[in-house]
């Protein structure tokens, strides 16, 4: 097997030493060798700054350098050049020290085998080679996953490519909706001319690799059958071509294209590390695509709700008149305004204004919503002798309950004044505290309030940025002993328009707005609520505000 051609360099200050490395190195006639050879770690730096090199046999004991010294020296200097370092029988301790500070190798002087040195060698240059393309791959990863947006990372992709690849151009395809290709990024390539070229021409070079999935490989643009039109890569000076796939879970994305200014045929490993390069950039364009579609989506569906937020709006305003005006003519039809009626025209009348008065409540509710949606509705700030508050709120309930739900308030007579929005307080508890009734058939309702965390007497509701502070809150709780809320429910409840399946949900003759302004009315007051339930126990809701002095 002939070998591709290797340049070493010899630094070795002592002549028969080298002598018999140039013999041992030539007798081995599979391998390709061309050495050169100095005897200063300077003159070392000066040939390698000024030649190829491929790789370095360095001795550790010269005119002017000695051990370590000489490795990091040569380390810091040669940069991507593996290095052996050559030592004495005695010496290997100092060896292995050196391998660890960055010799890919050692050799030990008194066994000079041709075969096995030049085996070394190579061995040397390919562990070099894998270090290097593993640190390009993870400098490539790391710079194409540190953001989500699309055209970043395949300007970094083709950043790094450019700066840890030694190729004259590259190129990103990636197909549309309908399979056809799209030049989306490149590098030292004139984007239009080469976009214009794949609309004339369906079958380019990136073409073929993304239709078979396989990587292509064309080492002249000129004598290639398969290049349809050699005269435009001649034209701005490219000899040939390497495309690979991209390729996620089974799909086919684009095409990663890399081009050169000379005749190039990569080994099997180059292709390999190409397409291993390819499916890291696969991944990180898929994850953007799918974020820029997650993107897309969250903006249609939030246009989707303005429209359907105003069409609420909208609705619920025209609405509101008319029921309003039903209600009331109504009602001074059953007080007589107009004269008598009998006891079925009336009945039938009460229960008009029943309903009618239901629907007016949940087109306020919509209205309320869709002002909420909007951020028309902001948190009103006052002072609020609690104590009262309460006994006003509980005064609302009295004689509306039935014998089979007690209604309990819990809460101490020296309750401090607070600063919040009284209106929006008043909504929330009554929302509670109605719902609790509603879904309790038969048992308790319970409302607590408590003052938790200081013994102020004055406090305000409102944070600045809506989050609880460090100081004294107030707690109200609201529990009851009715149906309960399946556990996976739960998390839904606040949700516009949503209802609960089942009995709740029989119970509820609601539009399913109820909690979700109870919630966002709580985040204008800078609180929080929570909610603990079991089916056929009943149900616990706590609402914290924070309160701040």
């Amino acid at each position: 097997m002939n070998y591709p051609r290797i340049k070493i360099l010899l630094v070795e200050d002592n002549p028969a030493d080298a002598r018999l490395f140039q013999e041992a190195l030539a007798e081995v006639g599979s391998h390709n060798f061309e050495l050169a050879h100095v005897s200063h770690v300077s003159q070392a730096l000066q040939h390698i700054g000024e030649n190829e090199c491929d790789v370095i046999l360095l001795d550790l004991s010269l005119p002017d350098g000695h051990g370590l010294e000489v490795v990091e020296r040569m380390s810091r200097q040669a940069g991507e050049i593996p290095f052996v370092v050559l030592t004495g029988l005695n010496d290997e301790e100092m060896a292995v020290k050196a391998v660890r500070q960055g010799a890919q190798d050692y050799w030990v002087k008194g066994q000079v085998d041709g075969t096995l040195l030049a085996r070394a060698l190579r061995h040397a240059i390919e562990r070099k080679r894998a270090e290097r393309r593993i640190s390009t791959l993870r400098d490539i990863n790391v710079a194409i996953t540190s953001t989500l947006e699309l055209s970043s990372v395949l300007d970094l992709l083709l950043a790094k490519i450019d700066l840890l690849l030694n190729y004259s151009a590259t190129g990103v395809w990636l197909a549309g909706p309908n399979g056809e290709l799209d030049l989306l990024a490149s590098r030292n390539v004139e984007k239009e001319a080469w976009k214009a070229l794949a609309r004339a021409n369906p079958h380019t070079s990136s073409r073929s690799v993304f239709d078979n999935g396989n990587p292509l490989i064309i080492s002249n643009f000129k004598v290639d059958p398969r290049v349809q039109s050699p005269g435009f890569f001649v034209k701005y000076g490219f000899v040939s071509y390497v495309g690979v796939p991209l390729i996620v879970k089974n799909e086919t994305l684009g095409v990663l294209s890399f081009y050169s200014a000379e005749e190039r045929l990569p080994s099997e490993d180059e292709v390999e590390f190409l397409s291993t390069l390819a499916g890291q950039a696969a991944i990180a364009i898929h994850n953007s695509q799918l974020h820029e579609e997650t993107k897309r989506q969250a903006v249609e569906l939030q246009k989707a709700n303005n429209v359907k937020d105003e069409f609420l709006g909208f609705i619920s305003h025209e609405l509101k008149t008319p029921v309003t005006a039903m209600v009331g003519y109504a009602g001074l039809i059953v007080d007589r305004t107009f004269g008598e009626i009998n006891r079925e025209q009336e009945t039938y009348l009460r229960k008009l204004i029943d309903r009618g008065s239901h629907l007016s409540q949940m087109i306020n509710t919509l209205l309320v919503a869709a002002k909420v949606e909007a951020g028309a509705i902001k948190a009103e700030s006052e002072e609020i002798a609690l104590g009262d508050f309460l006994n006003q709120l509980r005064s609302a309930y009295d004689g509306l309950l039935n014998n089979k739900v007690a209604l309990t308030w819990d809460y101490p007579s020296d309750l401090p004044v607070v600063k919040t929005d009284g209106g929006k307080l008043r909504h929330i508890l009554s929302n509670l505290v109605t719902n609790a009734i509603k879904f309790t058939e038969k048992g308790m309702v319970t409302v607590a309030v408590r003052v938790r965390g200081g013994p102020s007497r004055h406090f305000s509701s409102r944070s600045v940025n809506g989050v609880a502070g460090s100081g004294a809150s107030i707690e109200f709780r609201v529990a009851d002993t009715g149906i309960g809320i399946p556990k996976d429910s739960i998390p839904l409840i606040f949700e516009k328009f949503h209802q609960l399946n089942g009995l709740r949900a029989s119970h509820s003759g609601s539009v399913g707005l109820g909690l979700y302004i109870v919630k966002r009315f709580t985040e204008l007051l800078g609180g929080r609520i929570e909610v603990e339930s079991h089916p056929g126990e009943g149900s616990t809701f706590t609402l914290t505000l924070p309160c701040q002095g």
